[in-house]
């Protein structure tokens, strides 16, 4: 039997973390949340994700960017991709994009909040696919 890919679902919004880990467990991922950067990383390293969906803005406006900084820097967990989410746009008016963004971000994917749950599936089924290809 196939090992379910695991994802870590990483938001300090309870709301989004219920919604999309229901979401994503009915797609056949398994799901682990975090609701900070701190117990991001200590989640990461216990229960060592396929993929980490992270949010941006949590205890700091750039907590996503510190965690997934720390993480691509770290051998051991480089290679798991991160797909950013983030209300930031909506919040501040400042826009993010992969293209623009992606090499200071230090992230594999990014896609601004509210996200449609088909987008949301489709965008981690890409990105493991791209990771399994690149193994």
């Amino acid at each position: 039997m196939n090992r379910k890919p695991k994802i870590l679902l990483v938001d300090d919004d309870a709301d989004f973390v219920k919604a999309n880990s229901a979401l994503l467990e009915s797609d056949g991922f398994d799901v682990v949340t975090a609701s900070s950067g701190t117990a991001a990383l200590g989640k990461v390293r216990f229960e060592q994700p396929d993929l980490i969906v992270l949010d941006l803005m949590m205890e700091n406006h750039d907590t996503g960017f510190t965690v997934a900084k720390a993480l691509k820097a770290d051998p051991v967990f480089q290679k798991i991709p991160i797909l950013m989410v983030s209300s930031a746009m909506e919040k501040t008016g400042y826009e993010f994009s992969q293209e623009a963004d992606g090499y200071w971000m230090k992230t594999d994917d990014y896609v601004a909040k509210p996200i449609e749950p088909e987008a949301l599936v489709t965008r981690i089924k890409h990105l493991l696919g791209k990771a399994r290809s690149a193994a």
